[in-house]
């Protein structure tokens, strides 16, 4: 599976990252295991919005295998 980073997480963490598909995750899970790995983009992570497939997902939507996950940052400014 591939999670695609905007942003300053894509600063943080790079463009992409793959994991390896095994069982049903979510994306509330996804996001809190990025999260304990680099606590530097925790907060920012947690304020980011999750897509899946062209459209928004919630923390409780599982991901498929074959799903690629995104998480767009906040953006500020003017």
């Amino acid at each position: 599976m591939k999670i695609r980073f905007y942003g300053r997480l894509a600063d943080a963490m790079g463009r992409e990252l793959e994991i390896a598909a095994g069982e049903a995750a979510s994306v509330g899970e996804i996001r809190q295991s990025l999260a304990a790995s680099h606590p530097d983009i925790a907060e920012a992570l947690r304020l980011s919005r999750a897509c899946i497939r062209d459209a928004m997902a919630d923390d409780q939507r599982l991901i498929g295998t074959q799903d690629d996950l995104e998480f767009l940052p906040p953006v500020s400014g003017g």
